[in-house]
């Protein structure tokens, strides 16, 4: 891989990477389960009705920053009613420097 643009890998003319600024930290933060919460839909229905794995609910509800392939997120998000950026929130990543 080479080096593209400073902050992009670049492998075969197709962008494989890009990171954001480093003084910029964030992190992605699920808000799956304040939703479900606020539409009264437990962890059970959703899994049901998003037709995704119950411990794969379970973990998002439980973790809201673990690592979550958009399509699952995508089926999540429509039995919500809402779209996949509705989901997601950025928050600063106090941990990192």
């Amino acid at each position: 891989m080479v080096p593209f643009n400073g902050t992009c890998v670049k492998r075969d003319e197709t962008v494989v990477l890009c990171q954001l600024s480093a003084t910029r930290n964030v992190m992605i933060r699920l808000r799956v389960r304040e939703i479900a919460e606020q539409k009264k839909i437990s962890m059970t229905r959703l899994s049901r009705i998003a037709d995704v794995n119950y411990k794969t609910v379970q973990a998002i509800f439980s973790d809201p920053y673990r690592d979550v392939a958009y399509s699952t997120l995508d089926k999540i998000a429509k039995a919500l009613g809402m779209t996949v950026p509705d989901l997601i929130e950025d928050v600063p990543d106090e941990g990192k420097s």
